[in-house]
């Protein structure tokens, strides 16, 4: 008996194993691609939350969670703590001894690769927060967050050029207890600004990023 003719699909075959095997591949190849776009695109909300609560002075969700015994960051509005640190001429300073003339506070790592841009920047921007009365006060955090960099100096040399000697920029080191103030999560990067009341007004971090943002916040100091 004559098979039956059922057209174009009859002649259809089951893909081979070769076939299902590169199938698979490029499934799979589709599957970790989605996997990472997902987790980059995590990553970005995190930060640009992370950034916003550190303008507000608080911890971002995950950093609460994972350190829920680490105190808050000093808050926009509230008075500044007090603490010392010693400056590169080796005098020791405290934070509360500026009051009367608006301070940007800044601590930062030497290792830090946006603090090293941020110091490049703040040079070039110097003038203009000079102008505005504000005094610069750069400070190493304490042991410098427990990794290797070159020492302050060193640091604000390279860094800060002809600069470094501008009698409107301080460079420092930190204090245990400041740094556990200031900077309780271990931020490598993180400034207040501080009007002439002792008021923090501003808060945020990487001048390289956000100097617009500061020189604007500056206005109102």
């Amino acid at each position: 008996m004559n098979r039956p003719n059922n057209g174009p699909m009859d002649r259809v075959k089951a893909p081979s194993r070769r076939t299902q095997r590169y199938q698979q591949r490029q499934h799979s190849r589709q599957l970790r691609l989605f996997i990472g776009l997902a987790a980059a695109l995590v990553a970005i909300v995190l930060a640009v939350v992370g950034l916003t609560d550190l303008q507000h002075g608080q911890s971002t969700p995950a950093q609460s969670t994972s350190q829920s015994t680490v105190d808050p960051l000093p808050a926009v509005g509230s008075t500044t703590p007090n603490g010392t640190f010693t400056t590169l001429a080796g005098q020791r300073e405290t934070v509360t001894s500026a009051k009367g003339s608006p301070t940007l506070l800044w601590f930062i790592s030497t290792w830090c690769s946006s603090c090293q841009a941020g110091t490049q920047v703040m040079a070039k921007n110097l003038a203009t927060l000079a102008a505005a009365g504000v005094k610069v006060k750069e400070i190493e955090l304490y042991h410098d967050l427990g990794s290797t960099g070159p020492s302050m100096s060193t640091f604000a040399k390279m860094f800060a050029g002809s600069s470094f000697h501008n009698p409107d920029w301080t460079f420092g080191v930190s204090s245990l207890g400041l740094s556990k103030v200031y900077d309780p999560v271990g931020y490598l990067d993180i400034y207040y600004l501080i009007n002439r009341a002792g008021k923090i007004t501003y808060i945020n971090s990487s001048p390289s990023a956000t100097m617009p943002q500061l020189l604007k916040a500056v206005k109102g100091v």
